[in-house]
């Protein structure tokens, strides 16, 4: 089986803090339909909380126009789904603390206790869904009306199967998840390895990918804190 290389939390805590200014960026809301992207919350999402549409970062939704106009480029059938973006900080705490009162008999070592928690849902001060740069994204093909084959459905967290790197998924599905990988890279996306759909830009996550010394945006606490760019 092929091997998957994870960004641990003790990764994340490298990264030196975030730039005040990038964190200005204001939110857009991803459209329910559009010529390129459309955003729809992933069948049996829970985290949703106050979000009843999907916000991220307006550089973060630009990039994923050029996402999508790169996949149209190979089909012009192809869109961007976006089935998850913005999650609320006090959800990501919420359900951190159900999970480590699930697991801190288990650890006398506080750092194993976190990275095995990690391992479920980021830590929220490193959470990168909270800062609207973070994405769980899928290609859509409209002459077909249904998502393209990637082995898993997006945001299916009951298998192993959604590591990126599976040689035991069908060649169609593994052809699928690498030009994914390279249309977000392409835009400066950092994928991750533990879920082929997730993709993240400006948070602590793609700090530490791309070696940069700071992370670009900061966690927001509730949906009614978000600064929305108005149309």
């Amino acid at each position: 089986m092929a091997t998957n290389n994870f960004v641990k939390y003790a990764d994340l805590l490298t990264v030196n803090g975030v730039d005040p200014e990038t964190d200005k960026e204001k939110f857009v809301f991803i459209p329910a339909e559009g010529p390129y992207i459309f955003g729809k919350y992933a069948e049996g999402m829970m985290m949703t909380g106050g979000c009843p549409s999907l916000a991220v970062r307006k550089t973060v939704a630009e990039k994923l126009v050029n996402v999508a106009k790169r996949l149209q480029a190979i089909d012009p059938n192809y869109k961007l789904w976006v089935g998850y973006a913005f999650r609320e900080m006090k959800v990501q705490q919420a359900i951190f603390e159900e999970i480590l009162n699930e697991f801190k008999d288990q650890f006398d070592d506080e750092m194993e206790l976190y990275e095995r928690i990690h391992e479920r849902i980021a830590i929220p001060t490193v959470a990168g869904h909270p800062t609207g740069g973070a994405v769980d994204v899928a290609i859509y093909d409209g002459s077909k009306g249904e998502t393209l084959d990637f082995g898993t459905a997006l945001d299916d967290l009951t298998t192993d199967l959604i590591y990126y790197d599976r040689d035991d998924i069908s060649e169609e599905a593994r052809t699928n998840r690498r030009i994914l990988r390279e249309a977000m890279m392409a835009e400066g996306f950092a994928p991750y390895d533990g879920e082929w759909w997730h993709f993240c830009y400006g948070d602590k996550e793609w700090a530490f990918y791309y070696k940069k010394d700071k992370a670009l945006y900061n966690q927001v606490y509730s949906f009614e804190d978000l600064d929305i760019e108005e149309e």
